[in-house]
């Protein structure tokens, strides 16, 4: 039901505008029931006549100076109203849908990234998983964990693209240089403090620029 009324635009019967979405309250109303929905649609004009008109009715039939907003439950498809105290009364409350898309469509994509890394876990991809993490775009939680698969897949041919990167985000960083501890720590290697170069753990003598290595 609530994907058929979004599909509609509802619209209030009363001045055509289309309804907004509006978050409910965590405390219930007079019946104490609460509304079992975390929104309604509510018509937020202020021009309706559904709207302007509860005033006078609610002052002459009850004395008070108040009014009511025309309410349509999202899954019974219900209508009814809401009493409100002035008119800005509940406006604080209105659902950003444009916001709301946006964090829906976030949330996909993140979605999306997270199954695609885990895929390339899987089938140990490295370079794939390389280029995830170095995507400096993309989401800070999805690099964190490439950098962390990289870690644990232990191939020794991650180390440079990782070491020679500097990334602007410090738990990035943190991460990337466990992860590539973890890969020396995997493959018995170290970097040679004198060329940078991986070499062996257990050298005396680095292979690539011939310094000798003190224990």
């Amino acid at each position: 039901m609530e994907k058929v009324m979004e599909d509609k635009q509802t619209a209030c019967p009363h001045c055509g505008q289309r309804l907004n979405k509006w978050s409910t309250p965590t405390f219930n109303f007079a019946d104490g029931l609460g509304w079992c929905s975390p929104f309604l649609y509510v018509c937020f004009n202020d021009e309706c006549s559904f709207f302007k008109n509860s005033w006078k009715q609610m002052y002459e039939i009850y004395g008070q100076e108040m009014g009511y907003r025309y309410m349509l439950h999202p899954d019974s498809g219900e209508s009814s109203s809401i009493p409100v105290g002035n008119k800005h009364a509940m406006k604080g409350d209105i659902v950003d849908e444009i916001i709301e898309a946006q964090e829906k469509e976030e949330l996909e994509k993140r979605k999306k990234a997270f199954q695609l890394l885990t895929d390339y876990f899987i089938s140990k991809d490295v370079d794939s998983i390389l280029n995830m993490l170095m995507d400096e775009n993309g989401f800070g939680s999805v690099r964190l964990k490439a950098a962390e698969h990289l870690g644990e897949i232990g191939d020794l041919h991650a180390v440079e693209q990782m070491a020679n990167c500097k990334f602007t985000h410090e738990v990035i960083q943190k991460k990337v240089d466990e992860a590539i501890q973890k890969i020396h720590k995997k493959n018995f290697t170290m970097e040679c403090p004198y060329c940078a170069e991986i070499i062996k753990i257990r050298a005396k003598v680095c292979k690539h620029c011939g310094k000798e290595l003190t224990a």
